[in-house]
């Protein structure tokens, strides 16, 4: 019993107004991610099973599930940092504090945000230049800037995440 606890501590809902529509702008962010893997499982089966009854895939079928893809794991990155759902090495820290470890999360917190950053002003250039070159998917000539869109909304709210994590973290350590 002890240990479902402890593996599910994590705070469903945050003590701050912002912390709380964060919360749920990330979640609704997941929602559609979901959609949109769904959307890829169904186009895999159908893909597969015309493969097999009709010997016709869908065309262009791994386009639109890799476009899919993408786009859902974008989708689920926010939440998933909100709920410190991301994978950590804890058998260096495990002997610390609970302020050191704290201290190294919201450092973490911090380049994380960074990187995220960085990731999304730079996917904002590509997906301009990809705009401005017309770059087209292989088989159905599907624009490859629009899927960029989502992705860089995702990574825009990652950071933000990201940065309130941190400031949540520091003051934890400070003790507000």
């Amino acid at each position: 019993m002890n240990f479902g606890k402890k593996i599910f501590k994590v705070k469903i809902r945050p003590n701050n107004k912002f912390g709380r529509i964060l919360h749920l702008i990330s979640r609704y962010f997941a929602i559609f991610g979901g959609f949109i893997l769904l959307s890829a499982a169904l186009i895999s089966i159908f893909s597969i099973f015309g493969r097999v009854v009709f010997s016709s895939p869908i065309l262009g079928d791994f386009e639109l599930v890799e476009i899919a893809c993408a786009v859902a794991i974008g989708s689920f990155l926010p939440l998933c940092h909100l709920k410190d759902g991301n994978v950590i090495v804890d058998f260096i820290t495990a002997k610390l504090s609970k302020n050191k470890i704290q201290l190294l999360d919201s450092i973490s917190s911090f380049i994380f945000g960074v990187v995220a950053f960085f990731f999304s002003s730079r996917m904002i250039l590509g997906a301009k230049d990809m705009y401005v070159y017309q770059e087209e998917t292989m088989l159905l000539a599907f624009p490859v800037w629009l899927p960029f869109l989502p992705v860089i909304a995702s990574f825009f709210l990652l950071t933000i995440c990201c940065f309130y994590t941190f400031i949540i973290k520091i003051n934890l350590i400070i003790g507000k």
